[in-house]
Parts: C-alpha cells; sequence; structure tokens
C-alpha cells in the first residue's frame, strides 16, 4: 500500500497536508492547521497513527488463512 503525500502553504501561509491511497486515488488524512497550531499538530498525529492501525490491520486480515 502506497500514498502520495502533498503539503503546501495556503494563500494565507497555513499548512495543508493530504495523504493520498496510490492504489484508489482516496484521501485518506486531509489537514490543515488553522486555529490553535498545538492542538491541530497534535491532531494530525492522531490521524496518522489512525491511518497506521488501519494499514496493519488490513494487511493482517490478509495474510491471515480463510476459515
Amino acid at each position: 500500500m502506497g500514498y502520495d503525500i502533498r503539503a503546501w502553504l495556503d494563500r494565507e501561509g497555513t499548512p495543508q497536508l493530504e495523504i493520498i491511497d496510490i492504489d484508489s486515488g482516496s484521501v485518506r488524512v486531509a489537514w490543515d492547521c488553522r486555529g490553535d497550531r498545538s492542538r491541530a499538530i497534535k491532531d494530525l498525529f492522531h490521524e496518522l497513527m489512525l491511518l497506521s492501525v488501519r494499514d496493519d490491520l488490513t494487511r493482517m486480515q490478509a495474510a491471515s488463512p480463510r476459515r
């Protein structure tokens, strides 16, 4: 499973990030740093951890033998 990571600053200089699944083309994480910067960064790491866990579960399910 691969990802395309796009990061940029919008017109106001606000950091933006998208993580796109290469296989499906779907956006898995869409993030911007508006408001409280500390909270926004914590939210980003939370989303990245959830993405990692979902990927691990998907790989485990694919590797487990069917009953």
